[in-house]
């Protein structure tokens, strides 16, 4: 899509700067139009009242649903970010239960744990924005697994210890799975849709009240237009979680590696 392209061309904040300028075009070519070609529809004070109302009336909804909304997507973040922490904490606990087992074959794995967890934030993590996962970190969590299975489990306590392996190794990958999923999580563009039509018709009924425009009338409505789309501009950034510098944070795995990388 365009849109995400010149959201990864531009610094997220000149991104909401710039988002308001071409509906502010789009508010001087309608006005032009109307004047040149609809002069008959000069408004009367009556008229005028009821264009003013039904501005109020397709911004204020407009922007109620868009507040909406990016209070959901904001707590959505949140809870994704709690997610990458709990993804962390299973790979830094895993790796406790390696060194735990005293098993040297069990300990090798380390190296493979290591190596995924680097790649999840080299490889995987820059996909994410994309919606995609990588190949290479699920060669390397496939190249763990297989290390894992290769043990050979004699006594009893080595059993119960292998079998606590196998179940944080579990977690681990169900958690990268969930990571991947909400990656993917988008609203609809059914949604963006509604919401460009709903500040189409206020940008329309905007220009409708500019036959005889006052310094006021055009600073009201253009405000109005400007803190809808900047509005629209913060939902789409958010909707992207795993892009941006004001995104999903990959620290706590970048803390895990370093955690790993101290212990020998």
């Amino acid at each position: 899509m365009k849109i995400l392209s010149l959201i990864d061309l531009l610094p997220q904040w000149l991104f909401v700067l710039l988002y308001p300028i071409p509906a502010l075009f789009l508010l001087w070519v309608f006005h032009r139009l109307f004047q040149k070609y609809a002069p008959h529809w000069k408004l009367e004070d009556r008229d005028e009242n009821m264009a003013a109302g039904g501005i109020a009336s397709a911004a204020a909804l407009t922007g109620i649903v868009l507040a909406f909304v990016l209070a959901l997507t904001n707590q959505t973040v949140d809870s994704y970010q709690s997610q990458v922490s709990v993804e962390a904490a299973q790979i830094r606990n895993l790796d406790k239960l390696l060194i735990a087992s005293g098993e040297e074959k069990i300990k090798s794995c380390r190296k493979d744990l290591l190596s995924y967890t680097q790649s999840i934030v080299n490889d995987e993590w820059p996909q994410l924005q994309y919606q995609n996962g990588s190949t290479v970190t699920s060669k390397l969590l496939t190249q763990f697994d297989s290390c894992i299975l290769a043990v050979d489990r004699k006594a009893q306590s080595e059993i119960a210890a292998y079998l606590d392996i196998v179940k944080s190794s579990s977690q681990m990958t169900e958690s990268r799975e969930t990571r991947i999923s909400n990656s993917q999580s988008l609203l609809p563009p059914l949604f963006w849709m509604v919401m460009h039509l709903g500040l189409l018709f206020t940008i329309i009924l905007s220009a409708l009240s500019f036959y005889t425009p006052g310094k006021i009338r055009v600073i009201n409505c253009s405000l109005q237009i400007v803190t809808l789309c900047i509005i629209m501009a913060l939902n789409i950034i958010l909707d992207r979680p795993y892009g941006g510098s004001n995104g999903i944070s990959n620290q706590p795995l970048v803390d895990v590696i370093e955690h790993l990388q101290s212990i020998k």
